[in-house]
């Protein structure tokens, strides 16, 4: 199914700006329409003379012209530095704005416009913090029924061409949904790189791969993908090892728990404080799993 629709949670900081371009980049490839979405608080309460309701309004309007701008201002450098205005001229903008918690707003968003992804930008600051997402992006990752994409501010620009794909095999359903991927896959003509980790050498030696891989090519028809069988103790540095080994420019998971997430993207492969991790990461829906799988954590990416 073509990606129709994309939306994008902006708060004017350079991550939303990377975010954007990510967003418009993909809707270029796919023909898809950017939905801009913003949620505020406004400064100060209106006076108690006038109508809470209008003013609302008035202010959410507000709000949403000042987005559009900053979509078109977000457009025209993207397309400048492409050399391709035309094609992203004719991409649609929307733009939407709501008074309300940024969490709650979004998610409201999200079963409003249906969209077929989320691009969301990663939390940026100092170098410790440049591969966190905010809470926000991790809440919302796990309650959205659509993909999310989330995009470090540095992330290099352009299509992404190696996807790396981190999932226990064994724990993935025959009935695993995994459409989102597949759309994405084909729409961004990229290569596939499945990554199924062991803890140790005992794992890899017991665990018989055939049906878990016969549940895999089920799910992922019509899509080209290489599977890899890793031994690694530490599940974040083995993901880390193997997207830096594949060249990998996104990485794909399906999230359940902060502590993990935390713990992968804030972990750089040698040791040192400055994270490595800096491929956006596109979070697969929760009911890609069945129901009974739903509270995996670090189960879901290792034997």
């Amino acid at each position: 199914m073509p990606m129709k629709t994309i939306l994008v949670p902006v708060d004017y900081s350079g991550n939303s700006r990377s975010a954007l371009s990510c967003a418009l980049d993909l809707a270029k490839t796919s023909g898809a329409d950017v939905i801009l979405f913003h949620a505020f608080y406004p400064i100060m309460s209106p006076p108690a003379t006038f109508n809470v309701t209008d003013v609302i309004q008035a202010l959410e309007e507000g709000k949403a012209r000042s987005l559009m701008e900053f979509g078109e201002e977000i457009r025209k450098e993207v397309a400048a530095a492409s050399g391709e205005a035309a094609a992203f001229r004719n991409i649609r903008l929307q733009a939407s704005a709501s008074m309300g918690g940024s969490y709650e707003k979004i998610l409201e968003a999200i079963d409003k416009y249906k969209p077929d992804l989320v691009v969301m930008g990663m939390q940026g600051g100092e170098a410790v913090s440049q591969a966190l997402l905010g809470s926000t992006t991790i809440s919302v990752m796990q309650e959205s029924p659509v993909p999310i994409l989330a995009v470090p501010r540095n992330a290099k620009p352009g299509p992404f061409t190696s996807v790396v794909f981190a999932a226990n095999l064994s724990k993935l359903p025959p009935n695993a949904n995994l459409h989102p991927l597949t759309d994405f896959i084909n729409t961004c003509h990229a290569q596939l790189e499945v990554l199924h980790l062991y803890r140790n050498q005992e794992q890899k030696e017991k665990f018989n791969a055939t049906e878990a891989l016969n549940n895999l090519e089920r799910s992922l028809q019509g899509v080209k993908y290489h599977v890899s069988f890793e031994v690694q103790e530490d599940v974040a540095t083995g993901i880390q090892q193997f997207v830096k080994d594949k060249n990998g420019d996104l990485l794909v998971l399906i999230p359940q728990h902060h502590s993990f997430l935390e713990r992968l993207l804030n972990r750089s492969v040698t040791g040192r404080i400055t994270p490595y991790l800096q491929v956006p990461l596109l979070a697969l829906p929760t009911h890609t799993l069945s129901p009974s799988q739903s509270n995996l954590s670090e189960e879901l990416f290792v034997s």
